[in-house]
């Protein structure tokens, strides 16, 4: 850099070509006093500060390390407490699935039995043990009164049933 500008003062570009500045033209270096340079310090306490500056970063502090720890302590817990709930879950899951097999069983044994009873007892063999077992009879006409009731849910007869009309 400092050649360059050397070179720079030595020469200067007129036109297409360049030419040689006179000695006198060119300004003398000008170099700073003695008083304005910097004091320097000592580069053996400079090394020492930075040295004990990088052994201290490569230390966790005692605050650092608890906090990691805690959060470590966190995170392993909350993994745990997951796997623990997402245990559960399939759990559950499979006890519904089980239920659920049990009670399309349950309703087809239901339909089973109730086929098995319907074929049972038909309506003709019904009629016919009323009729001859038990002594039962069809009503005649006049028999069957007809009577309206306040409630509709259901009959609770308090008292003989008036005659027909």
């Amino acid at each position: 850099m400092e050649r360059d500008n050397k070179i720079r003062e030595l020469y200067y570009v007129d036109g297409s070509t360049v030419r040689k500045r006179q000695a006198s033209a060119a300004p003398a270096p000008r170099r700073r006093p003695e008083t304005e340079r910097p004091a320097r310090r000592p580069a053996t306490k400079t090394y020492r500060s930075a040295a004990i500056r990088a052994e201290k970063s490569l230390y966790f502090s005692k605050g650092y390390a608890l906090v990691m720890i805690l959060a470590v302590l966190i995170m392993i817990g909350s993994c745990s407490f997951m796997l623990m709930i997402q245990n559960k879950v399939s759990e559950q899951e499979r006890n519904i699935s089980s239920m659920q097999l049990q009670i399309q069983d349950m309703e087809a044994n239901n339909a089973a039995y109730e086929d098995s009873l319907e074929s049972k007892y038909s309506l003709d063999k019904i009629y016919e043990v009323a009729t001859k077992d038990l002594g039962m009879v069809y009503s005649q006409k006049g028999q069957i009164v007809y009577y309206q009731s306040a409630n509709e849910d259901y009959v609770k007869q308090l008292k003989d049933v008036p005659e027909a009309k």
